[in-house]
């Protein structure tokens, strides 16, 4: 799992190239992305998943790990 966090737009669109960069070198890992101006419907356009906060993201991860 990598969690990638954005607290401003300018760096959001950060995450996506983030993604598609860790995929292009083979890396297929799960992603979590949050922050201040992440959006779950983002989330998805970039195939992460997606934590409002961090107690979300614990409970994220766990379910993630049991699958």
């Amino acid at each position: 799992m990598i969690g990638l966090s954005a607290l401003m737009t300018t760096t959001m669109v950060n995450m996506k190239d983030i993604i598609s960069l860790a995929r292009a070198r083979g890396i297929k890992t799960d992603f979590l992305v949050g922050g201040a101006v992440v959006t779950e419907a983002y989330a998805a356009s970039i195939g992460a998943s997606f934590a409002k906060d961090g107690v979300a993201a614990v409970r994220i991860i766990d379910q993630l790990l049991k699958k």
